[in-house]
């Protein structure tokens, strides 16, 4: 596994936790997780798991 693809798992693992285990908006996971714009993060996410986080968020929360 390349150095990009380590990152980019890392990211997304964070990014999952964040949407499924609290209330913050998508965008403010986004900052969390180190994007700076919203929209690069939802086509990251969606690339990522084919979901985007808001739909994502609805099927695997546990809230």
């Amino acid at each position: 596994m390349g150095a990009k693809q380590f990152l980019d798992r890392r990211i997304l693992l964070e990014a999952q936790r964040l949407l499924a285990h609290t209330d913050l908006p998508a965008a403010r996971c986004a900052e969390r997780v180190g994007f700076t714009d919203a929209a690069n993060f939802t086509a990251f996410f969606q690339r990522q798991t084919g979901l985007p986080p808001s739909r994502w968020r609805s099927t695997h929360s546990g809230r």
